[in-house]
């Protein structure tokens, strides 16, 4: 990959991360530091991203279903226990999932989808650097 290229692939993954830290704010503390991380960090992250997934999607159907099941409850605490203690950077995401309103949760799953595919371009820089 040449300079030139390497410059505009940073420089797009930049603009990338503008766009997404103005449309999905809680995801501010991943998507700042996506520019800078190495693969190994970037891999993680990407790993992790299902895990959020699956628990917006999971608050998202009790809040559609208006009820309240104690063993979903219980599911989602050890999915963010687990998280948490892999990436403490989605802490703040975490930690308001439960008071999302259903939706603030769709555009959480949306934003995780936009940062998903901001991973991916990342690793992709790296991948080609």
């Amino acid at each position: 990959m040449s300079v030139s290229h390497k410059n505009d692939s940073k420089q797009k993954v930049d603009e990338q991360v503008d766009e997404l830290r103005k449309k999905y704010p809680i995801f501010t503390a991943i998507l700042e530091r996506i520019p800078d991380m190495d693969l190994k960090e970037v891999v993680s992250v990407l790993l992790l991203v299902d895990g959020v997934r699956w628990l917006l999607k999971t608050h998202a159907v009790k809040l559609s279903l208006l009820g309240d099941d104690k063993v979903t409850d219980q599911m989602v605490e050890e999915k963010i226990s687990e998280i948490r203690t892999q990436y403490a950077s989605l802490a703040s995401v975490l930690e308001r999932i439960h008071h999302m309103d259903l939706k603030e949760t769709i555009i959480g799953l949306l934003g995780i989808d936009g940062m998903e595919s901001l991973l991916k371009l990342r690793a992709l820089v790296i991948v080609a650097s």
